[in-house]
This record gives structure tokens, sequence and C-alpha cells, in this order.
């Protein structure tokens, strides 16, 4: 039992300097120490196992920006690949209405070569009265114009009527393009002589094919509500002469009733 009352519970430590000054005595308990040891071993152990978290986090943090990096380099590079594939789609369509185009002016060049010259009075008159008629000068429908021309903003003017009236041709002339586009829905384009040429959008359903010759106020298509820039039962209605636009109200006087 002595034994143990006499169990050691410091730590002494004693400097002896070598001047002559007196030697300094340190005392710790054993416990203090102790403590202090595994409070520096668990500190270290946090900084060490810290400092691996850390690099572990700092290098899925780099990997992440690699990733977004290449995400948005793919995604830069899937829309430059959209826009390639939208810009081919519009060079053929456009390809195709130029084809249609020349094969509609050929058609329409062989058509009126192939008539046969008149000499009478009425058949000049006939003959007159066809150069007239090949003008687009007649409203293709009856109805009020919700949406005026506009040059390089609005190349036509809407009409508004009832959903499935019959739209006619403004002049006559040949069936260039009849069929669909994602802006102007069912659309119909057709040639007249002198360079005119006029544009029918939005149509309920078209009832004329390419390369058709129509005459004037003959029935080309129903009015309707189609393609993604029509929002209401309308008829855009579109004038060019020589390439450029022309304010339908100059030419067709009934809509300026």
């Amino acid at each position: 039992m002595s034994h143990k009352r006499h169990k050691k519970k410091f730590l002494n430590i004693v400097l002896i300097p070598d001047d002559k000054s007196q030697p300094r005595n340190f005392k710790f308990r054993y416990s203090v120490l102790t403590a202090g040891l595994l409070l520096f071993i668990f500190i270290f152990a946090g900084v060490v196992i810290g400092a691996v978290t850390y690099g572990k986090l700092l290098q899925k943090a780099y990997e992440n920006i690699s990733l977004r990096q290449q995400n948005e380099q793919l995604t830069q590079q899937l829309q430059k690949i959209n826009e390639l594939s939208s810009e081919l789609d519009n060079l053929k369509n456009y390809g195709r209405k130029v084809r249609s185009s020349l094969m509609g002016y050929v058609n329409l060049q062989s058509e009126l070569e192939n008539v046969e010259p008149l000499a009478s009075k009425e058949s000049s008159n006939q003959s007159v009265f066809s150069i007239f008629t090949s003008i687009p000068v007649t409203a293709p429908v009856t109805g009020f114009i919700s949406q005026d021309f506009s040059p390089n903003l609005h190349n036509g003017v809407d009409i508004v009527a009832p959903e499935g009236t019959p739209i006619v041709a403004a002049g006559s002339g040949i069936v260039l393009f009849s069929g669909w586009t994602v802006d102007g829905g069912n659309t119909i384009v057709m040639g007249h002589q002198g360079g005119y040429y006029s544009y029918y959008k939005h149509n309920l359903r078209n009832v004329v094919y390419e390369n058709q010759l129509v005459s004037q106020g003959e029935v080309i298509g129903y009015l309707g509500n189609s393609g993604q820039k029509s929002f209401g039962p309308h008829l855009h209605f579109e004038i060019w002469k020589d390439g450029a636009p022309v304010d339908p109200r100059i030419l067709v006087t009934d809509l300026n009733k």
C-alpha cells in the first residue's frame, strides 16, 4: 500500500546553466502531460485528415470546373451545328423555290410563246385584257386589314376574315410554290408577268399545285390560321416587283375601302 502512495505523480525537469546562476526546476503532472500528448495527437490527426480531405475536394472542384468547361464547349458546338443545320435547310428550301421559280418562269414563257398572234381588233382587246389580268390587282379576300405594309418589318398586309373564306388569285399567273413553311404555314407563291409575284400565307389549305396556270379570281386556297407566326384566322398577302416588296394597297384598290 505504501508503494502505491509513493507513486510518482509529477515529472521534474532541472535545467542547470553553464554559469553560476541557480538551476531551474520545472514540475509537470503526468496527467497534464498525457492530456497534452493526446491533444497534440488529436490535433495532428485532424490536420492530416483535413489536408487529405481538402486535397480531394480541391481535386473534385478542378474536375467539376473542367467538366463544366467541356459541357459549355459541347453546348456551343451543338448550337453551331444546329445553326448550320438550320442554314442548310433554309438554303435547300431557297434552292427548291428558285428551281420552282425558274421552272415556272420557263413554263410561263413557253405558254406565252405558244399563243398564236391575234390580228383582229377583238383579239387585240383580249390581249390587252390578259396583260391587265396578269398583274395582281384583285383583292384575294374581302375583310379588314389588321396590319399594314411596313418596309423591312412587314412585307405585306394582314387581311382578317372568317376561317375557310375562299382565297382567289390576285392576278393570272403560274403557281411557283404551294406547300408548308414553318412561319407561313400553308403558303402559295405565284409568278405574274412584268416581274410581279404574289404571296398568300397562313392558309387553312391550298387547292393549287406547283406549275399550275391560274386565272385572276380563281380560288387557290382557303383562309386559315396555320404557321408559327399566325395568331388568328387571317391572310398574309404580299406583292413583290423585281425582287422588292410593294405595298399591296398601291395596286389593289379594293384594299383601301
